[in-house]
């Protein structure tokens, strides 16, 4: 999304996204604290709308979502739905890693 300096814009999330985030490639938001560029902001749970004011020219990234339904799993670098599928996700990793030493690729 770019808004310029001074432009305001309002986002409705679904009714069922109650997970919001921003993420500011340049400029700056108030919304309605401030956010500057490289920054990642996290809304409070909730589907009311959002406000945006660019206090500068902006570009920016919003994602908004349902919450998941279930636990998640946290790897070093992923996210899964089981501690199996991280496993089995880990272990594939270490295959490609090893066909690719093994041909001289790394």
């Amino acid at each position: 999304m770019r808004l310029r300096a001074g432009e305001f814009w309002r986002y409705q999330p679904a009714i069922d996204h109650t997970v919001g985030w921003v993420a500011l490639s340049t400029g700056r938001l108030l919304v309605p604290e401030s956010v500057e560029a490289g920054e990642l902001a996290i809304f409070e749970s909730s589907a009311d709308a959002i406000d945006f004011h660019a206090d500068a020219d902006t570009e920016f990234v919003l994602g908004s979502a349902a919450p998941h339904a279930h636990d998640l799993v946290l790897g070093q670098y992923s996210v899964h739905s089981s501690l199996a599928m991280l496993r089995a996700g880990e272990q594939r990793i270490r295959e490609i890693h090893h066909r690719l030493h093994t041909e001289g690729r790394l």
